[in-house]
């Protein structure tokens, strides 16, 4: 699906459903106490290595756990730090320079999602620009973070009377390797409490994935929202690790004015892809429908930081009502004519 086709899904909905959102603008709906309730405390994978983030109230701060193998940061160093509110963790993160003749280091500002009832960390941060490699950056400027566990022990592989085995009795070539481990301070073996998917596995449903996307989106396209919603779900399981499918069922819960469905679909998108703008830029919308500026300008935020350059689809989309008169809302604005040009 192209680019212009996986945009639909936020221009359509200030579109066609633009004289029903300015009737239930005023809908406050409660929001998800998921971050609430979610306790950080514990070791974390970052892009940075193994951190340990401590949590006292609605203030986070991350240390370095034992060793830095990416920046020159030592241990017990702070290089995380922010303040929760709501679903969202807003602060700032440590990044060193590299590179032959590139020294110093800096902290980044940015905002992340608390998801999976705060086991994964998932936003992006504004990294000033450098000719210099930018030790701690993620892929664009998204960033994920992982909570850990000790390794669950595995049980032995099952050898069939095919299987190639090796006088000591380990499984010959052929096998899939073990992955490098995560060790905290003791050498103890550690695994995210939640594993990222792998995309290679998906690539043979390429063209079905597409054919679900195209058709889902005529659907929509048509009012046909529960059609258009089935056919999204049928995506999800052709290929859950493509973000747009998942975006797309919130979408559907959104036109039918299902806010909280729509913000747990959008959530279910960042974790997939950390760096996919439009769900950011679709939960700032929900935000500012149910008065939470400051969630609203976090996301709406981030959603700049993450391409989301639409500065056209901002200023007519009625949802952002709420905001203009905030100096914040300029300020991105102005950040995305910017950076359209």
């Amino acid at each position: 699906m192209k680019q212009t086709s996986i945009r639909f899904f936020v221009s359509f909905r200030w579109g066609i459903w633009m004289g029903l959102l300015l009737l239930s603008a005023g809908l406050l709906l409660p929001t998800s106490a998921e971050a609430g309730s979610a306790k950080l405390n514990g070791r974390w994978w970052t892009p940075l290595g193994v951190m340990r983030i401590s949590q006292t109230g609605k203030k986070v701060e991350g240390k370095v756990n034992w060793r830095c193998k990416v920046c020159p940061f030592k241990r017990r160093e702070v290089i995380f730090k922010g303040v929760l509110l709501e679903d969202s963790l807003s602060g700032r993160i440590r990044y060193c320079l590299k590179g032959k003749d590139c020294k110093g280091d800096g902290w980044a500002p940015l905002v992340m999602l608390v998801a999976r009832e705060g086991r994964v960390l998932s936003g992006a941060a504004y990294f000033k620009p450098s000719n210099c490699a930018i030790g701690g950056k993620g892929k664009k400027d998204g960033i994920v973070m992982r909570k850990l566990r000790k390794r669950k022990p595995k049980p032995k592989p099952k050898v069939d009377a095919g299987t190639p085995v090796k006088a000591d009795g380990k499984v010959a070539a052929g096998v899939a390797p073990r992955q490098p481990e995560v060790v905290d301070e003791q050498g103890e073996a550690m695994e995210p409490e939640v594993q990222a998917l792998d995309p290679n596995v998906y690539v043979g449903n390429a063209k079905s994935w597409q054919e679900a996307m195209e058709k889902g989106a005529g659907q929509m396209e048509a009012g046909f929202f529960e059609r258009g919603r089935r056919l999204f779900m049928q995506a999800t399981k052709l290929d859950p690790t493509r973000p747009e499918a998942t975006n797309g069922i919130g979408v559907t819960y959104y036109a039918r004015h299902d806010y909280e469905e729509a913000l747990r679909w959008y959530k279910k998108a960042l974790e997939i892809d950390s760096s996919f703008g439009d769900a950011y830029y679709n939960m700032a919308c929900i935000y500012s429908l149910q008065r939470k500026k400051d969630l609203a300008f976090r996301y709406l935020h981030i959603a700049a930081l993450n391409g989301f350059v639409q500065p056209a689809v901002m200023t007519a989309d009625p949802d952002l009502n709420n905001l203009r008169s905030d100096k914040r809302y300029k300020k991105i604005l102005d950040q995305m004519v910017k950076k359209a040009k």
